[in-house]
């Protein structure tokens, strides 16, 4: 079988190759994918060979697609040809993806939702590795893809206020329709002052770093309330210069790492669940109109017009959200 696929073999280039796809081995599932989701922050960071990226070509770009499964391999038992499934899989039009990577679509989710699956998990993790309490306090910095659903995750694990923070004012806008409590400009001088008034005199006890910068880093630090804790959530491209007897020590607070690299993939136990867990209950949440997903694409866009929608991924404009491709008639 042959397929089409999205990929660099140099820097700020992107281009359609053809190649072939063998046989799925005995724990992998064949899908013929319908739609992917293009992450933004991560595949400009890849394509561009920015820090913090490794310099491997050809690039993989994307992580989070559904489709219909074609073929599986002798171990698989729980996907069979037909499924609706949504999982960890490339830009491309046919793929073999591990079965423990996959999960069923339910009959009310559609294809272009439950490529949202990957998004909602890393997203998700960064929530459960806070430890969230009902009504605490917790503040998102940084409202691109990764963020609007860091925020709609805490709303639904009982956060309150959330508090979103952007530069971009159709990106905050966005959040508040989404259900962030209040949001902010991340340049406002008195950011501290404004983000207390809102807590009755107190920072929020969370903050979720999710712009993939290392300046804003120091300012999630900052506007974290005394043994609060931040969620480094955003792949950060470069150094951030922190004073931690000051900012970290004499807060007590955490600093917790969030890449989706620390879950685990069998088994899964508080605030670290497995792919599967995670993507399952993202799916239920989907099912029950508890985050939406709808309001997150900027484009939708053919596989054929792959220069188009990296146009906005590499400009980074400020209003992009994120991109829908579609895989049909492939």
């Amino acid at each position: 079988m042959d397929r089409l696929r999205l990929t660099s073999m140099e820097d700020g280039v992107v281009f359609l190759k053809k190649e072939a796809v063998g046989e799925p081995k005995d724990t992998e599932v064949t899908v013929e994918v319908k739609t992917s989701v293009v992450s933004p922050g991560t595949e400009r960071a890849f394509i561009l060979t920015l820090e913090n990226t490794d310099h491997n070509y050809p690039r993989i770009l994307g992580y989070s697609a559904a489709g219909v499964v074609l073929k599986t391999g002798k171990n698989v038992t729980d996907f069979k040809p037909g499924d609706r499934v949504a999982g960890i899989m490339p830009h491309a039009s046919l793929h073999n993806v591990e079965s423990r990577n996959l999960v069923h679509i339910p009959d009310d989710v559609s294809f272009e939702q439950a490529a949202f699956v990957r998004i909602g998990v890393i997203s998700m993790q960064a929530v459960r590795k806070a430890r969230l309490e009902l009504g605490e306090g917790t503040l998102v910095l940084g409202l691109g893809l990764i963020g609007q659903m860091a925020a709609q995750l805490a709303k639904a694990n009982g956060a309150s206020p959330v508090i979103g923070l952007d530069i971009v004012e159709s990106k905050r806008s966005l959040a508040k329709e989404l259900g962030c409590t209040y949001v902010c400009d991340a340049r406002d001088e008195k950011i501290e002052e404004t983000v207390k008034r809102i807590g009755n005199g107190k920072l929020p006890q969370v903050v979720i770093e999710s712009t993939g910068l290392p300046k804003p880093i120091e300012q999630a630090i900052q506007l974290t309330e005394k043994y609060g804790r931040v969620i480094i959530l955003g792949s950060t491209r470069g150094s951030t210069e922190i004073n931690f007897y000051r900012d970290v020590h004499k807060k007590g607070i955490q600093i917790i790492g969030a890449h989706i690299s620390c879950n685990p993939v069998d088994v899964s136990y508080p605030g670290y669940w497995t792919f599967q867990d995670n993507a399952n209950c993202f799916m239920r949440l989907l099912s029950e109109g508890r985050v939406c997903v709808d309001r997150l694409v900027s484009q939708r866009a053919d596989y054929h017009d792959y220069n188009d929608i990296y146009a906005n991924v590499l400009q980074a404009k400020e209003d992009y959200i994120t991109s829908m491709i579609t895989w049909e008639g492939v």
